[in-house]
């Protein structure tokens, strides 16, 4: 699948998630295998799936990315990821990237122990702590 393709549909598929669930952490694709442009794991962190079930928080965000992205682009994501904002490999990630409202293409790069042959990144900063008021 053509590149473009995919960042033009993620891009919107960003907004999207954005107006119907808030703030994002991280949304990246990464590469199931270099060698093969076809096929990523797609890694999604977001404060509204931090207090649920991993089954629902998936169920969740299968349903939206089914209702707006082309079957193509579906057949394309082999893994779908959900990580709490607080997970170390969130949280490095956010640390060495900051991306909002753009698009940043990662090469060989370790993070947080894990090796990043090729990555998308659609966004990546920190979410703001809430405070309890006493």
């Amino acid at each position: 699948m053509d590149n473009e393709i995919l960042v033009k549909e993620f891009r919107k598929m960003t907004k999207i998630f954005k107006q119907e669930k808030g703030s994002l952490s991280l949304l990246m694709l990464k590469a199931f295998d270099a060698e093969m442009n076809d096929y990523w794991n797609l890694i999604v962190s977001t404060p509204a799936y931090d207090n649920l079930t991993l089954k629902m928080a998936l169920t969740d965000l299968v349903t939206l990315f089914n209702k707006h992205l082309s079957q193509a682009i579906l057949e394309s994501i082999t893994r779908t990821i959900i990580l709490k904002t607080t997970d170390p490999f969130v949280e490095e990630i956010n640390q060495a990237f900051k991306v909002k409202n753009t698009v940043k293409y990662v090469y060989s790069s370790g993070i947080s122990g894990i090796y990043l042959e090729k990555a998308i990144i659609f966004e990546s900063h920190p979410i703001p702590k809430k405070h309890k008021s006493s």
